[in-house]
């Protein structure tokens, strides 16, 4: 399932570098009015141009903007925001690389016109896989058939979260309960307590599991999806970790789970220094 999104990522990727490529050639006979300009070399520019592009897309690449599933619940302006960034840094470089060593500076408008249509070249194929891959969520064609050990609040959360997002890559089947008390929860049917486990998941496809209670059955759960080749994950709340403001860190070489506490008086500057908490996080990878 995951090999066919990293073969679209990566088809979308090798676009986006063909579109950017595209828009820097676009840029020079826009500027240059549809002729080889003899004063203003093609050749090296289309040379120099494709260098740019591979900047511009290694740095989105490296920045994580091709990850899936994409971004969602309310990050993709992050998204938007690194495009302008390695927009920026490519064109930057073509200017000092290319323009700078000039005798006459040709035209700087042409890195303007490079910005822009890479921008929106790149913005319209973001949208359009983010389309492609809810349609496939929709479809329940290569998703994860999740199956949900526990019939609790935290469950009943996460499956509403989960109709919620288009681009979270799982189908919910169905849910276990551990103690048999529901038949139910949040529109998912419970079919069964543990004892029907493997009958279960090979009834039902299962190939993800997600666990949200029974925490006396973790290691047999993790022992069953190894031996059946099925993906294994549990809420943090089922190890009594609150889920927010959560962020692991490795203090001396030792990984650790760090609880950052947030409280703001009122909702102007909750807005304000959350904001500055997501830009420490992600810049400096701090709290």
């Amino acid at each position: 399932m995951l090999k066919y999104w990293i073969t679209g990522r990566l088809l979308h990727l090798l676009l986006d570098l063909l579109l950017v490529y595209a828009a820097f050639l676009l840029a020079y006979f826009i500027r240059v009015n549809w002729v080889f300009s003899t004063d203003f070399d093609f050749a090296l520019f289309a040379a120099m141009a494709f260098i740019g592009a591979i900047v511009w897309i290694s740095f989105l690449a490296f920045s994580r903007y091709y990850r899936v599933p994409p971004r969602s619940g309310g990050k993709e302006w992050y998204d938007l925001v690194l495009l302008l960034i390695g927009g920026v840094v490519a064109n930057g470089m073509l200017i000092v690389v290319y323009f700078f060593p000039q005798e006459i500076l040709f035209s700087r408008l042409i890195c303007v016109y490079a910005f822009v249509f890479g921008s929106a070249a790149l913005l319209f194929t973001q949208v359009a896989f983010k389309l492609f891959m809810a349609r496939g969520k929709k479809s329940d064609r290569n998703v994860y058939r999740l199956l949900i050990v526990g019939a609790n609040n935290v469950s009943e959360n996460f499956i509403k979260q989960l109709e919620k997002s288009p681009y979270a890559l799982y189908k919910v089947v169905g849910v276990i309960d551990p103690y048999g008390l529901k038949k139910e929860i949040a529109g998912s049917q419970v079919l069964g307590k543990l004892d029907k486990l493997e009958s279960i998941c090979a009834a039902q496809e299962v190939t993800a599991i997600l666990q949200c209670d029974a925490f006396e059955q973790t290691l047999n759960l993790i022992s069953f999806c190894e031996q059946h080749d099925i993906k294994f994950q549990f809420d943090p709340a089922l190890r009594g970790i609150f889920e927010k403001n959560l962020r692991i860190r490795e203090v001396a070489g030792h990984t650790t789970i760090s609880f950052v506490k947030r409280d703001f008086e009122n909702t102007t500057k909750r807005k304000r220094y959350s904001l500055i908490d997501a830009v420490l996080n992600q810049v400096f990878d701090i709290d």
